[in-house]
């Protein structure tokens, strides 16, 4: 991401509650813009989110 060459992102989900935890996306001051294209949610509570890149 610090070099600018992704263009989308693929992110599976299982949402639980753990505590601190890792984050996703660090806190770089530069501002990503993501349009989200799709998601799918399933019967066990996962959730598939497909972003783009907004440029």
């Amino acid at each position: 991401m610090r070099l600018d060459l992704i263009d989308e992102f693929h992110v599976d989900l299982f949402p639980c509650v753990a505590g601190e935890g890792t984050r996703l996306f660090d806190d770089d001051p530069k501002s990503y813009q993501l349009e989200l294209v799709s998601s799918t949610a399933w019967s066990n509570g996962m959730v598939g989110l497909h972003y783009r890149r907004h440029r």
